[in-house]
C-alpha cells in the first residue's frame, strides 16, 4: 500500500509535476488499488486537516506581514542601521548584507522575501562600491537562509504543527543557530574581503547612529511584538502573526511613506498565492500521511533506520544528507511536510529531542533555497544581478560549505538549539 503510494509519488515528481499533484495522485492510486481504503479519504483528510488547525493559520499571516514589511521601507531602514553598525570594517557592505538578513529575517520569516527586498538594493550598491558582482550576488543569496531560521519562521511553524510541538520553543531554538550561521558566513567573507581589498564604509558618528536606529525602530518592533507577545503569554503564535499584520499595515507606512495603498491588493494577492500553494500541499499531505500511518510505514522506516543508523548522530547525518539532496528539487516547506511524519518517530526512538530535530530539519531544508538547479533564492539572485547560474556556482561553494559545517555543529551539539528554549522554560 505505502509502496504504491511512494512509487507513484516519486514518478510524478521526476516527471516534473508539482509536489501537490504528485501527493494527490499517489494517494488516489493507493486508495483505488487497495480495497481497505476509499478515495473519499482524500477530500475528507484535506478539509479536516486545514479546518481543524488554528496554528497553521499563522503561516499565511506571517507571509502577509513579511510582504508588507518588504515593500513599506523597512528593508531600507534596516540596511542603514546595519551600515552604521558593521560598515566600517574591511568589506563592510558584505557584513551589512549578513546583518541585514538577520534583522530582516526576524520580520519576514521568508528567504524569498529577504533576498527580494534586500537584494534589489544591496547587490547594485555593492557593485557600485567595487565588489565583484558574483560575490555580492551569492552572499545575498546565502544570507537569505537566515530568514527561515531566525524567528518568526514559516518553515518552523509548519514543523511545529506537523510534530505537535510548541511554536514558541522552536522559535526560541532558532536564535543561536541563526547567529552561528551568520558567523560561519562571516569567515569566508573576511578572507575574500581582505584578499580582494574591498572598501570600508565611513565610520559613523553618534548622530548618524542615532538617526539610523530611530528610523529602523518601527520595523524592528515587528519581531519584538511577535516574540514578546508569545513569551509573555499575551498571544498565541497565530494571534501574534495577526497583530504583526495589523502593525505592519498601520505603522511602517506612516514612518517610511514608501508603501502606496494602491499596492495593497497586489501584496494581498501575492501572499494569497503563496499561502494557497502551501495550503494545498498541507491538505494533500494529510491524506498522504494517513495512508502511510494506516500501512504502518512510519514504524517500518523507523526500524529500518535503526538498523543502518543505530546512533542518534548517524541518524542526523542521514537526515542532513537526505535534506540537502531533496533540496535540489523540492522547496523547504515541501521537504518538511513530506518527510517529518516519516522521520520523526525514528528520531524520537533514538532519544533526539523534537525541538532539536526540528531545527536541524529547518536549517537543512533551507539549504535548498540556494542549491541548483531549482533554488528559489538562487533564481531571484540571478534575476537581480543578470548573471547566469554557471557564473554563481563556484563563488557559492565557500558560503555553502560554511552553512553546512555549522549545520553539522548544530546537529551534533544539541545545546546550540536547546539552550535558549530551556532558559526560557519551554523545554526541560
Amino acid at each position: 500500500m505505502a509502496e504504491t503510494l511512494l512509487i507513484v509519488f516519486v514518478i510524478f515528481v521526476i516527471l516534473g509535476m508539482p509536489i501537490s499533484v504528485a501527493l494527490g495522485v499517489g494517494t488516489l492510486a493507493a486508495a483505488m488499488i487497495y480495497p481497505a481504503l476509499n478515495p473519499i479519504i482524500i477530500p475528507t483528510r484535506f478539509v479536516g486537516l486545514l479546518s481543524d488547525s488554528f496554528l497553521i493559520l499563522a503561516a499565511p499571516l506571517f507571509i502577509l506581514a513579511g510582504n508588507i514589511a518588504a515593500r513599506s521601507g523597512v528593508a531600507r531602514a534596516i540596511i542603514d542601521l546595519a551600515t552604521v553598525l558593521v560598515g566600517r570594517f574591511r568589506g563592510g557592505l558584505a557584513y551589512v548584507n549578513i546583518l541585514d538578513s538577520m534583522l530582516f529575517g526576524g520580520i519576514s520569516g521568508s528567504a524569498v522575501a529577504d533576498v527580494s527586498a534586500l537584494g534589489t538594493f544591496l547587490v547594485p550598491q555593492m557593485v557600485r562600491k567595487g565588489y565583484d558582482k558574483d560575490f555580492a550576488t551569492v552572499l545575498t543569496i546565502c544570507t537569505a537562509i537566515l530568514a527561515p531560521i531566525i524567528p518568526p519562521s514559516i518553515i518552523a511553524v509548519i514543523y511545529a504543527w506537523m510534530a505537535d510541538e510548541s511554536v514558541a520553543a522552536i522559535f526560541a531554538g532558532g536564535y543561536l543557530p541563526g547567529a552561528l550561521i551568520a558567523v560561519g558566513m562571516a569567515v569566508p567573507t573576511f578572507i575574500i574581503a581582505k584578499r580582494r581589498n574591498y572598501p570600508r564604509e565611513p565610520r559613523p558618528t553618534l548622530a548618524t547612529f542615532t538617526t539610523a536606529f530611530r528610523n529602523a525602530l518601527p520595523g524592528l518592533m515587528i519581531p519584538i511584538i511577535i516574540m514578546g507577545g508569545i513569551l509573555l503569554g499575551w498571544f498565541t503564535p497565530t494571534e501574534a502573526a495577526a497583530v504583526a499584520v495589523a502593525y505592519a499595515l498601520a505603522v511602517p507606512p506612516l514612518f517610511y511613506r514608501e508603501l502606496s495603498w494602491r499596492e495593497l491588493p497586489e501584496i494581498f494577492a501575492d501572499s494569497a498565492r503563496l499561502s494557497g500553494v502551501i495550503g494545498l500541499i498541507i491538505g494533500l499531505v494529510g491524506a498522504f500521511g494517513w495512508v502511510l500511518t494506516y500501512s504502518k510505514f512510519s514504524i517500518r522506516v523507523a526500524e529500518a533506520i535503526g538498523t543502518f543508523a543505530p546512533t542518534w548522530w548517524l541518524f542526523l547525518t542521514f537526515v542532513i544528507v537526505l535534506y540537502v539532496f531533496l533540496g535540489t528539487f523540492l522547496t523547504p516547506s515541501e521537504i518538511i511536510l513530506v518527510t517529518v511524519p516519516v522521520l520523526l518517530p525514528g528520531a524520537q526512538a533514538l532519544g533526539i529531542h523534537p525541538i532539536h530535530f526540528g531545527m536541524v530539519c529547518v536549517i537543512a531544508s533551507a539549504v535548498g533555497h540556494v542549491t541548483p538547479p531549482v533554488g528559489l533564492c538562487l533564481f531571484i539572485g540571478m534575476a537581480i544581478s543578470g548573471l547566469p547560474m554557471e557564473k554563481l556556482v563556484r563563488p557559492l561553494l565557500p558560503f555553502l560549505a560554511a552553512i553546512i559545517l555549522v549545520l553539522f555543529l548544530v546537529a551534533f551539539v544539541p545545546d546550540t538549539v536547546l539552550l535558549v528554549p530551556r532558559a526560557l522554560g519551554f523545554v526541560k
